[in-house]
């Protein structure tokens, strides 16, 4: 790999998320590698201060080059635009238009999948584009290109077996799954035991936006009356704020800091969204917290029901309330809840990533 040029290609890079955290795992593993992407904001990622970021026409849009959502129709146009013809290998983090980059002849596109387009494939799930005039329309535009896309992609890597399924429904694809890289080995100390340390509260991180069903989350501690931590920011926040009762706190955006003391000393996470594999149960546990989780989705892969966590098997009130009073019946090894999450590491996503591209 010394003597080959190295391209990775990210969507957007204007908020840090589960995918931008591949892209920068990726930037760690190939140093010299130049990152392409259709907007960029320095600013939110300090560490690609001394890299090369090449962008698209996007980037000279005033406003909406931070603001990418609302150019959907543009996105394919912007990273087709990216010229990527002196590279060997093209790494691309992909859950919307990433993979649609021009592939040169002679390049090889290793194609990271988070997810097939969730608002194209499963507008049951995400409705934003369907509800927009001409969204039908526009879905079906989308879904003819980016299958069109997928002939200039040598191999699938995913996230989950869940996200595995889904290429392979869509795509009629096979790909392979590789772990994406949650925390690191140093993140996990199996000495330290922080139970007795504990509050006597539940904690909840994410975006809020509808989809997370953090409400589910409010309501089942309002009826319990337990107390309840709730970190981020999101369009569904006021709304939140009004069904939230009086054991219910917001704390808003957390810093990194802040996220592990919460992860540290709560009794327990709830994660009440399904999600392609979800890095925050991951969080939670390398913290040695149990996860009260929908058992639908990535979580399946990465919270074992009665030995990391509770999982719950419908997004009802009933079956959430079911989870937690089960879960503090229950008698957790925060050894095992550790060791889990070591499935999750960066060192085992390098090794496998750099495993696959030497063998192509």
């Amino acid at each position: 790999m010394e003597q080959k040029k190295v391209a990775i290609v990210a969507e957007w890079m204007t908020s840090r998320g589960g995918a931008e955290k591949v892209v920068l795992e990726l930037a760690r593993i190939f140093p010299k590698a130049d990152i392409f992407t259709t907007v960029y904001n320095q600013k939110i990622f300090p560490e690609l201060k001394n890299r090369r970021v090449k962008t698209s026409f996007l980037q000279k849009v005033p406003y909406f080059n931070h603001h990418h959502q609302l150019l959907l129709p543009l996105l394919p146009k912007a990273i087709e635009s990216l010229n990527l013809a002196p590279y060997d290998l093209i790494i691309s983090s992909s859950s919307a238009v990433g993979k649609g980059i021009k592939k040169p002849k002679r390049s090889v596109h290793v194609c990271y999948c988070h997810t097939p387009m969730r608002w194209v494939w499963q507008t049951d799930l995400d409705r934003r584009l369907i509800r927009l005039p001409f969204g039908k329309a526009m879905i079906g535009w989308l879904k003819k290109w980016d299958l069109k896309t997928n002939q200039g992609v040598d191999l699938f890597l995913c996230n989950s077996n869940f996200t595995k399924q889904r290429i392979k429904d869509f795509y009629k694809i096979d790909a392979k799954v590789i772990y994406p890289p949650a925390i690191s080995k140093d993140d996990v100390d199996l000495k330290e035991e922080t139970k007795n340390s504990r509050g006597d509260f539940y904690f909840a991180i994410s975006r809020l936006v509808p989809y997370k069903r953090f409400d589910l989350a409010i309501d089942a501690c309002n009826l319990l009356q337990k107390n309840l931590i709730i970190a981020g920011a999101g369009p569904d926040e006021k709304h939140l704020k009004r069904i939230a009762g009086r054991t219910v706190t917001f704390v808003g955006r957390s810093d990194e800091e802040m996220k592990k003391k919460l992860f540290q000393t709560c009794k327990a996470v709830i994660f009440p969204s399904e999600e392609d594999l979800g890095i925050v149960p991951i969080e939670a546990q390398a913290a040695g917290a149990p996860v009260v989780a929908y058992s639908k989705g990535g979580t399946r892969e990465t919270v074992i029901d009665g030995k990391t966590g509770a999982l719950f098997g419908k997004q009802e009130i009933k079956s959430i309330i079911e989870a937690i009073e089960r879960l503090e019946k229950s008698d957790f090894s925060e050894r095992e809840i550790k060791e889990n999450s070591l499935k999750f590491t960066k060192e085992k996503f390098e090794e496998e990533i750099l495993e696959i591209i030497k063998n192509l």
